[in-house]
């Protein structure tokens, strides 16, 4: 899942940061909101969600920073952690998932970025690192499917296996 940090100043977007790691977005928006003026300053998390934490859950009713990092980690806590894989873009079959050997993806972006350093190491630098998201709602009609599934002499396909990305 990816996070966003927005700050603003004077009602104008200041800053735009990214974060896979929750703890870590929680963290930058609590070192935002020490030092910010709240007359003049505001800023949020994002996920896929929506708005999912903001400078006020540090403020008290005095306007005063109070740490509440920790109930802020169980909010977040309902998210689920990225996976990343490695391709190859340039790949003359089509996009190509890469791996030395098993997991194709990986929970840990340490490790993710470990292997691709490996295997950019042996392979060239054209490898790319990826986060996957879940493909969700509809994302063909069932006329463009069934056309597909006819050029390519797939006879017996179950629709209602996918009826959920079918408009």
């Amino acid at each position: 899942m990816t996070y966003v940090l927005i700050s603003l100043e004077g009602g104008l977007i200041d800053e735009v940061t990214y974060f896979d790691d929750p703890t870590q977005a929680i963290d930058a928006l609590a070192g935002y909101v020490q030092h910010m003026t709240p007359d003049d300053q505001d800023a949020a998390i994002y996920s896929s969600r929506g708005m999912v934490a903001n400078a006020k859950d540090f403020l008290n009713d005095q306007k005063e920073y109070v740490d509440r990092r920790e109930e802020l980690l169980v909010r977040f806590s309902q998210d689920k952690k990225p996976v990343y894989i490695i391709g190859n873009p340039y790949h003359w079959l089509g996009f190509m998932v890469v791996s030395p050997d098993d997991p194709l993806g990986y929970r840990d972006p340490v490790e993710a970025i470990s292997e691709l350093a490996q295997l950019r190491q042996d392979h060239g630098p054209h490898l790319k690192l990826y986060r996957l998201a879940e493909a969700k709602g509809p994302l063909v009609t069932r006329h463009h499917l069934n056309d597909f599934n006819r050029d390519c002499e797939v006879d017996d396909l179950d629709e209602e296996q996918v009826q959920e990305f079918l408009k």
